[in-house]
């Protein structure tokens, strides 16, 4: 199945982004697309599916609304190791999931579709999205093994130059418009803040001619407003067309992002950081930092600043590598 499996994914690398996007800018929802197949060929599909083990027959994915490429790269895997897909779509925006099922049924994969809440017969099911939502697919269909990917947040650190370290940073910010567990919901740092901020502007001025920011949901409005009037009092707020950047204490750290707004919080060193994300340990996810010898508890993945939300196939998710502990196999740590 490798070869149609990839034929797939060029059609669907060859789509119109826009409709699929999720109100994401056009060339945003480009940009993000193409990032999300460019990690498969030959070489990464067989060494995915080779890492996943044996899968079972029928799989059932449960897709949440957000990043919408979220399904791509488990269909991938999951066909190509040899199993039938169902994708529950988003009902607020099922586009991207039809647009991969067609382009996988036109190489004659066995991936359907559906924003029907019910789910055909299947053997495993994946679920993304809030813990309320996973519990309710536990509660109904309690005769099959649910994998559960529930809400993470991830972090960005800053320990080095503020020049080399603001470029990745700002892509990093930019993709999705911030949404999604892999992108950063702050920046903790140990250098100037100030000079960060300096760096960062005008790479957010040319990544908003470029990929601009797409359409925003009123209700961030009064989250957005509270940030920057707390940054205004507490430390500093630097406002763009499209974006912003604050400066606030590290108590004041939410562990929640909003589009294209960049959360700097100074601390003194990683274990000041440690102890200001020690609340939320099982939420981490990512780690996206220019200091790799930095570890957090319960971080399970720590790359390069510019690679949170653009990870490599094949690869684990939450400590688990894809698909491989849907019957038994090893699931990671």
């Amino acid at each position: 199945m490798l070869e149609q499996t990839l034929n797939a994914l060029a059609a669907l690398r060859a789509s119109d982004a826009m409709p699929l996007g999720q109100g994401l800018s056009a060339e945003n929802a480009a940009a993000c697309l193409h990032q999300a197949i460019r990690p498969f060929n030959p070489l990464t599909l067989a060494a995915a599916v080779q890492a996943a083990g044996p899968v079972p027959r029928r799989i059932a994915i449960v897709v949440p609304a957000g990043v919408f490429t979220t399904p791509i790269e488990w269909v991938a895997i999951a066909v190509a190791a040899g199993a039938e897909v169902h994708l529950k779509a988003p009902a607020t925006d099922p586009a991207l999931c039809r647009q991969l099922t067609a382009c996988f049924t036109a190489e004659n994969l066995p991936v359907t579709c559906s924003d029907d809440r019910s789910l055909p017969a299947v053997d495993a099911i994946l679920a993304f999205g809030s813990d309320n939502t996973i519990d309710a697919i536990d509660a109904d269909y309690p005769e099959v093994p649910v994998v559960r990917y529930g809400h993470r947040f991830s972090l960005a650190f800053v320990g080095g130059s503020p020049e080399a370290a603001a470029g990745p940073l700002a892509l990093d910010v930019a993709r999705y418009d911030g949404r999604g567990c892999m992108a950063p919901t702050a920046v903790f740092t140990t250098i100037d803040p100030n000079a960060l901020v300096e760096s960062l502007v005008p790479i957010m001025q040319q990544l908003e001619q470029r990929t601009p920011r797409g359409e925003i949901d009123a209700a961030f409005g009064p989250e957005w407003r509270r940030r920057l009037g707390l940054a205004r009092v507490l430390g500093t707020a630097t406002v763009g067309s499209g974006w912003s950047i604050t400066v606030t204490p590290p108590e004041h750290f939410v562990p929640e992002g909003l589009p294209r707004m960049i959360n700097i919080h100074p601390v003194e060193d990683a274990n000041h950081l440690r102890r200001i994300v020690a609340p939320w340990t099982h939420q981490l996810s990512t780690l996206g930092t220019d200091d790799q010898t930095l570890s957090i508890p319960g971080i399970h993945r720590v790359c390069a600043l510019g690679w949170m939300q653009a990870p490599t196939i094949p690869r684990k998710h939450d400590g688990r590598a894809m698909l491989a502990d849907l019957i038994g196999g090893s699931g990671g740590t």
